[in-house]
């Protein structure tokens, strides 16, 4: 802006009368508000299970005195709750190794050697992640007694965090449990891990101190176990360890999903310390072979050379003046490793990639190794291989299909722990256990019904034109995840976590049967279910609101007295039939147990769920009066009509509140209470306060005009969509009803359009309504073009097929797609460049400078950033993958272009429109002109370019800057749709602003809003995004970053996520500065009612997401004991609360109450007389 339109500002000017206290007090007001709404909704419907403190101890079992009643039993002298089977274990943790990757099968290469008459499965090929893993089919076929291999069904959520909560603790994860998966918070209930670290009570004979434990691997595991994963080095060498056992800790950053080899080679690099002897000159060649094979195994050199083997004196050794080279390998007990490579390779380039192979292999002759080591011990050493959790044909995991909770499960030892009759005994438990479970009226779970399982996932990827499988699927056991925690348990000699569900592992203790004492896996299941019903019972005498039901709490005792009495008359004599009998009604009564509780664990706090959706929809009625009294009034006397009567009713509601909770027997907390109270009361007189204040308001017109109807047919479109919810095919196809409800609107508003185009009305109008109809014709075709970009939901399969990556199955984009994007960086631009010219605001300078280059620019280095990471994923195999010198080289590169980006977005871009956001020049020409003219100190006439349409020019100019730094944040196919939905936004605001015209009225805010609402979710799925955990794109998390930073990394995958919300939002302010003229007399003359009407603009566009969020949250409630309502109802549920919130938050926040306020101070300043 030239410095000559801009006046030093003295008595009487209207800068100063710009007022922006009463638009941050109320918007905080609205969005605070909302956000209690959801906090009380969240706090009644997602389950969330008390955590008792209690402990199993070892020389107390869970099962009473046969003597002394009720008292508890002693353990024997060993204090082992069942005699160890092993002295030392390995557990290690394969991440996302899905059951299908270690099953071996002969038939693979058999099968897509031979020429058949079927195209397709001639051109089916092996699977990369298909027999990779031989050593488990090898071993389990030459020692079938030393091993076995599992389905390891997990509970949903399957992410890291919650599976290893599971594993280690035995209890099943709660909904509430899904918000945390990102922030290790330390387990603070009993587990195997703990028991391992406990010190023995006096007068134990087995063991005189706390076992040994050795971890190596991803650091989730330190941050949920921060005292029993505590390295005791440095305790040592300080001389105050008092006895203990010795621990070792290695932990690795986890959550850099592009980094594939890190935490892998961290684990092998160092595992040889503990399973090969300390080297020396005489040892023999086959030690020295196999640490030559495990530093063959770490891709990255440096890895290997570290001071971990190094003398004591070195500061990160991991020898002490007490444990040296040969106590590290001689005393310890359990190891824990667990690799991320082959998780990480699913994420980062998809299952079908070359690079898993690589990984498995890796992993398998891992595997190879260990076994070497364990074989040569003579003590009795158990390893069990498992995955975490599965992946889905995209390599992501978090759901519960059945892709991602299918796992695999390997135990092996160097001692026999099966025989062919302990097999055929503990089959008979399960048919038996099946019989009965089918007698009762509630049927226990899955692995129960089906003890034996079909490896579907083996036989799907094989499937001939016909519809054929190929390949025969292999059966296999089933077993649930956290049957590892008391199996593992009792398999080391300690006791069962108090918490436990899960129930030991038949095959483990079947073959523990010598003919005289007890048979071994009776003793085991009893002791399981003795521990079962004390955690139940203790859970309802703890718990108020625990949640069971009368009737399933007495059939809970029933089954377990019925398998009592049944074990106490084998007292007499020994019979295998009544042992197995016995032994199938333990397992069911814990199999009924867990089941029951999947399905209904704790209380929903209907109190609680209303309280919210009271508050909830009170808050959408406030941002709706706020948006009718905008209109007329400015923000300051909105606030002063409602702040007493918010200040009041809402004390006196939090005060009521608080008194009714004894009164009704309400089992909420102070906290809980006070905000609810405080909430309702704030929220009702806000809108009482309003409503009486609306007096002065004019009197709606009832007459019927086409604004009105474009109004209500908005309303209903906006309708159509909260009812989409009702019903679970509408919630998980919601893409497909959000076309088709901006499609209709977008048509209905293109044929008011078009009604305006007769010849009888004046030239001005018809300009008008063409300029709309062109706009909204536009949109319709562009939404079309955004529909061809999908990310397909399970339930959507197989009617839907991705495209988002370019190919199916994978979860890098292709070459030619990230090519694609490169024409964004030409095409954008060029259309803000062209809504510019029409006001000639595009001869600005800031606008030659950002637009034409600097927005160019970064755009640019945001496209080739992504076409190198897709050259980068896809010309490499997982050599390339690891960390080369050459890959180092691109990765550098990449994150330059990323930073560097961003820079000129923020550092040139925001500093540029901070300090000069109008678009307009002056003009000096030789004749005067009729309209935006001043007189320049020479007497000529000077045109000001831009004028116009000078604060809508100004503030979009402040959306591209974001625009840039959300687009680098977009993989190739979202930058693509990120930019047509801007092109979208931009068509929006012209088409309004001219359909105003058209009809003459001054406002079509309603249905500007809802539209640009829609658009928002068009956005939101055509970026490659579903409301499911599996569809967060957590890649983009490094976009710009080298390690994992907690913090960052979360804003950058949120506004990956929320990019289209964000974007809509900002835009939103154009409903009411496009077209505004520098010299508008309704700013100057009142320029806080002009804000006000801006902020009802924000207003109204988050109320049309607020109403979204509560009516995913009341089909949420209604629908709380549907069959779905955990993988489709409450998901939804649970995205739409940032949905809303960071909508709302963005369009009153920082697009009103920073950049409108910023430039409406800026234009307010100008002079033009």
């Amino acid at each position: 802006m030239s410095t000559h339109l801009r006046t030093e500002l003295g008595a009487g000017q209207t800068a100063n009368a710009l007022r922006v206290r009463a638009h941050w007090a109320v918007s905080l007001l609205l969005v605070s508000l909302s956000a209690a709404g959801f906090w009380l909704f969240a706090r009644g419907f997602l389950l969330s299970r008390m955590v008792l403190p209690d402990q199993s101890l070892p020389e107390i079992l869970p099962f009473s005195d046969p003597v002394n009643g009720s008292v508890p039993a002693a353990a024997a002298a060993d204090c082992e709750w069942y005699p160890a089977k092993f002295e030392r274990a390995i557990v290690l943790v394969i991440d996302a190794m899905r059951v299908d990757f270690a099953t071996w099968s002969d038939e693979l290469n058999s099968t897509f050697g031979k020429s058949t008459s079927d195209p397709v499965a001639n051109n089916l090929q092996l699977k990369p992640y298909h027999n990779r893993l031989p050593a488990i089919a090898v071993l389990s076929k030459a020692r079938p007694d030393q091993s076995m291999l599992y389905r390891f069904r997990a509970d949903p959520p399957t992410t890291t965090l919650q599976r290893l909560k599971g594993l280690t603790t035995g209890q099943l994860p709660t909904f509430i449990d899904a918000g945390s998966s990102f922030s290790s918070s330390a387990i603070d209930e009993d587990n195997w891990l703990k028991a391992l670290r406990r010190p023995p009570p006096s007068g134990c004979s087995s063991m005189n101190r706390s076992r040994n434990v050795v971890f190596l691997g991803d650091d989730t595991w330190t941050g949920l176990f921060p005292d029993d994963l505590s390295d005791t080095r440095v305790a040592e060498m300080n001389g105050t360890e008092h006895g203990a056992g010795w621990a070792r800790v290695r932990p690795f950053p986890s959550f850099n999903v592009w980094d594939l080899d890190t935490v892998d080679d961290g684990l092998l690099s160092r595992l040889p310390m503990f399973l090969l002897p300390p080297e020396s000159k005489d040892q023999s060649q086959e030690l020295h072979k196999e640490r030559s094979q495990w530093k063959e195994l770490v891709k990255q050199p440096h890895m290997w050379n570290h001071a971990d083997f190094g003398n004591t004196s070195q500061a990160n050794s991991m020898t002490s003046d007490k444990v040296g080279p040969a106590q590290l390998y001689n005393d310890w007990d359990v190891i824990i490793a667990h690799g991320l490579g082959v998780d990480h390779c699913g994420h980062r380039f998809g299952p079908e990639h070359s690079a898993i192979s690589h990984k498995l292999t890796q992993m398998n002759q891992a595997i190879e190794l260990i076994v070497s080591a364990i074989d040569r011990d003579k003590r009795p050493t158990a390893l069990y291989v498992f995955g975490d959790h599965g992946m889905d044909p995209k390599g992501d995991h978090g759901g519960d299909s059945p892709r991602e909770v299918d796992a695999g499960l390997w135990i092996y030892s160097n001692k026999k722990w099966r025989n062919k009759k302990g097999n055929e005994r503990a089959n008979r438990v399960l048919e038996n256990a099946k019989k009965l479970s089918m007698s009762l009226s509630s049927l226990p779970d899955e692995d129960l019904r089906e003890g034996w399982w079909q490896n579907t996932h083996l036989s799907d990827d094989y499937i001939s034109a016909q519809g054929e499988y190929l390949l025969k699927a292999p059966q296999m056991r089933s077993v649930s995840q956290i049957d590892l925690v008391s199996t593992l348990s009792l398999s080391l000699g300690l006791p069962i976590p108090f918490n436990n569900l899960g129930t030991v592992i038949p095959e483990m203790f079947a073959a523990d049967d010598d003919g005289r004492t007890e048979w071994g896996l009776l003793y085991a299941l009893r002791l399981n279910a003795a521990q079962m019903l004390r955690y139940i019972e203790k859970y309802v005498s703890n718990s108020r609101s625990h949640g069971f039901a009368d009737e399933a709490l007495r059939l809970w005792r029933i089954m377990y007295e019925r398998a009592e009495v049944g074990y106490r008359e084998l007292a007499d004599s020994k019979n295998a039939s009544l042992e197995e009998k016995v032994a199938a009604e333990y397992l069911v009564f814990m199999r009924l147990v867990l089941s029951s509780l999947r399905q209904m664990w704790a209380q929903f706090d209907l109190m609680l769920i209303l309280a919210g959706l009271l508050t909830l929809l009170l808050s959408i009625a406030a941002l709706v009066i706020l948006y009718i009294q905008a209109r007329q009034k400015s923000l300051d006397k909105i606030l002063a009509c409602s702040a007493r009567a918010c200040i009041g009713g809402g004390i006196a509601s939090a005060v009521l509140s608080r008194a009714l909770v004894p009164v009704l027997a309400l089992h909420w907390s102070t906290f809980e209470a006070t905000v609810a109270g405080l909430a309702v009361g704030t929220a009702a007189s806000f809108c009482i306060a309003l409503a009486l204040g609306a007096r002065e308001t004019p009197a709606i017109e009832l007459a019927i005009t086409a604004a009105k109807v474009l109004n209500m047919v908005a309303a209903v479109a906006g309708i159509i969509h909260l009812l989409a919810f009702s019903s679970n095919s509408f919630t998980f196809n919601e893409d497909s009803v959000v076309l088709y409800t901006v499609q209709t609107l977008v048509v209905v508003t293109a044929a008011l359009a078009a009604g305006s185009l007769a010849p009888s009305v004046s030239k001005a109008k018809r300009a008008g309504a063409t300029r709309a109809l062109v706009c909204m014709l536009a949109i319709l075709v562009i939404n079309r073009g955004m529909r061809y970009s999908t990310v397909c939901r399970e339930e959507q399969l197989p009617g839907c097929k991705p495209t988002f990556y370019g190919a199916p199955s994978v979860s890098i984009s292709t070459i030619p797609l990230a090519a694609a994007n490169v024409l964004m960086v030409w095409l954008i631009p060029s259309v803000v460049l062209y809504a510019l010219r029409r006001s000639h605001s595009d001869r600005a300078m800031v606008v030659r400078l950002w637009v034409s280059i600097g927005m160019r620019v970064s755009m640019g280095m945001a496209a080739v950033y992504w076409i190198l990471d897709s050259i980068d994923s896809q010309t490499k195999g997982a050599d390339a993958a690891s960390a080369s010198d050459d890959a180092a080289n691109w990765s550098d590169l990449r994150m330059a272009l990323a930073r560097m980006a961003v820079g000129i977005a923020l550092g040139g871009g925001l500093a540029a429109w901070y300090a000069s956001p109008f678009c307009i020049d002056i003009k000096l020409p030789d004749t005067s002109a009729a309209s935006g003219k001043s007189k320049s100190k020479s007497g000529k006439a000077a045109i000001i370019l831009g004028y116009g349409n000078a604060y809508g020019a100004a503030y979009l100019m402040f959306v591209t800057v974001v625009f840039c730094v959300l687009y680098l944040l977009q993989q190739p196919m979202g930058g693509i749709m990120l930019s047509l939905l801007f092109i979208e936004l931009l068509l929006c605001a012209e088409a309004f602003d001219a359909l105003k015209d058209a009809l003459e009225v001054t406002s079509l805010l309603p249905a500007q809003a809802v539209m640009m609402g829609l658009l928002s979710y068009m956005g939101y799925f055509a970026t490659g995004h579903q409301f499911t955990l599996v569809s967060i794109q957590w890649s983009t998390a490094f976009v710009g970053v080298r390690e994992m930073q907690l913090v960052l990394c979360g804003i950058i995958v949120a506004l990956n996520t929320l990019g289209a919300f964000i974007l809509a939002a900002l835009c939103m302010p154009l409903s009411v500065l496009w077209n505004e003229s520098l010299g508008s007399r309704v700013l100057r003359l009142a320029p806080n009612n002009y804000l006000s009407r801006v902020t009802g603009s924000g207003a109204a566009y988050m109320a049309y997401h607020m109403a979204i969020s509560t009516s995913s949250a009341a089909c949420a409630a209604w629908f709380r004991r549907h069959l779905m309502v955990w993988k489709i109802f409450a998901p939804r549920f649970m995205f739409s609360v940032p949905v809303a919130l960071v909508s709302g938050a963005i369009v009153l926040f920082v697009a009103v109450g920073l950049a409108v306020v910023h430039i409406l101070r800026l234009g307010l300043e100008v002079n033009l007389h």
